[in-house]
């Protein structure tokens, strides 16, 4: 399903399943203040304010919602004072190069407390959809990235990655989806992973 964007002729790829897929991040924010990068529509607001986030903010240069402000995020990250616990980025990285990621990651660096958590979901281009066609049909999408690279900088930071794994929530999980994946995989010789991968990283 797809939905038209406010601000020009670019078609915005609705994501499918938001309410499960954000649910396990917002658990992730109880009793924390939260910087939401990228939020849309203010969805994981929401998520957040149900799991018993302390506070949040949420920011998009496009805003769809009155609960997220409208603020560039590279900007935001050089502007606050404030200090978070957990920041999240969504389908961020992928809307920016090299050098804007790296703002990014340093930025949330800055405004974290020590021991806050920054998680990263980005496109899972070991899902063959993902690669050859998903990612693609979004307008707004500069470049793919990958974890290995996502990790050695956040690393090269000062963050501790403690998880990475593809969110088996971003995808329908029947069994016999599952199976046909699967056989898919070896007649490919790729692995067919979920659409999404998440990261978990802590500043030390």
């Amino acid at each position: 399903m797809k939905t038209k964007q406010p601000f020009g002729s670019y078609i915005l790829v609705k994501d499918k399943n938001n309410d499960k897929k954000l649910r396990k991040y917002a658990l992730l924010c109880k009793g924390k203040d939260v910087l939401d990068l990228g939020g849309v529509s203010g969805l994981f607001v929401d998520a957040c304010n149900e799991a018993g986030a302390r506070s949040i903010i949420s920011i998009d240069r496009f805003p769809q919602g009155p609960k997220v402000i409208k603020y560039d995020v590279l900007k935001y990250l050089k502007d606050t004072k404030k200090k978070f616990d957990v920041v999240y980025a969504r389908h961020m990285l992928e809307h920016f190069n090299a050098a804007g990621v790296l703002s990014i990651m340093k930025g949330a660096y800055r405004c974290l407390r020590k021991g806050g958590i920054f998680i990263i979901v980005i496109p899972n281009m070991n899902n063959i959809a993902v690669a050859l066609n998903e990612f693609w049909r979004e307008f707004e999408h500069v470049r793919p990235y990958t974890m290995t690279g996502v990790k050695q900088n956040l690393e090269l930071l000062g963050f501790e990655v403690t998880k990475i794994s593809p969110d088996k929530d971003s995808w329908d999980n029947n069994w016999f989806k599952n199976i046909i994946r699967a056989i898919r995989s070896v007649i490919v010789g790729i692995p067919y992973e979920a659409p999404d991968v998440y990261l978990i990283a802590v500043k030390k």
